[in-house]
């Protein structure tokens, strides 16, 4: 079993426990179908991420997921190409926000590295922007700005849930501030984009075949 697979579907569930609202789009209709048809999901009740156990067999240019709801095994071949992964990294640098005393100092180099990140970000550099605005952060983690900066460099590499984590905090800090707000609805439909992504690549090649699982 490769464990790139596994963790890519942990990061799929992770993004459908953040936003349900992607297990009720029209394009995973094919899923709830099955789910209620292998005793996992009643009309009534809610998708239990918990009930069904999923796994990823890796193949060049292919996967095999298998899903085994109450002990049923079944087996689905994916062509996996073209599919985004969620982001599962760890949560990100978000400063000492209850336990730092910031100084004049602090502030000003706060808002030295700030300016470094966005002319790297205007360079196009986003790993080093990343760096930037964490050090900024961690220098003065009581700006909401600076959070809602990394934000948008976390939407750019494709990191949707980091986003949502530095939005977050930008808006407990200053729910007045508009863009974290901005960013964070960037996110949620990055989010429903690789969840369509995902559900297409599953359903173009969803069979009712079950087969023995591989040993």
């Amino acid at each position: 079993m490769d464990p790139r697979k596994v963790t890519e579907l942990k990061g799929f569930v992770q993004m459908c426990e953040s936003n349900p609202g992607i297990l009720h789009l029209p394009e995973m209709g094919f899923f709830r179908t099955w789910l209620q048809r292998s005793g996992s999901l009643n009309e009534e009740s809610e998708i239990g991420t918990e009930e069904i156990q999923i796994s990823f067999i890796y193949k060049p240019r292919a996967a095999l997921i298998t899903a085994s709801p109450h002990n049923s095994p079944f087996i689905l071949e994916i062509d996996n190409e073209g599919v985004i992964e969620p982001d599962t990294d760890d949560q990100q640098e978000m400063g000492e926000f209850d336990n730092i005393e910031v100084t004049e100092e602090m502030m000003d180099q706060a808002n030295e590295k700030k300016i470094e990140a966005i002319n790297a970000l205007g360079e196009g550099d986003l790993q080093k922007a990343l760096d930037l605005f964490t050090e900024a952060i961690k220098l003065n983690p009581r700006v909401a700005i600076l959070y809602a900066k990394r934000a948008s460099v976390f939407i750019k590499m494709q990191k949707p849930n980091a986003a949502i984590r530095d939005c977050n905090r930008a808006i407990s800090i200053n729910p007045d501030s508009a863009q974290p707000y901005k960013w964070r609805g960037k996110a949620h439909r990055y989010q429903r984009a690789a969840a369509v992504c995902l559900t297409r690549r599953h359903h173009s090649v969803f069979t009712s075949d079950i087969t023995k699982p591989s040993v």
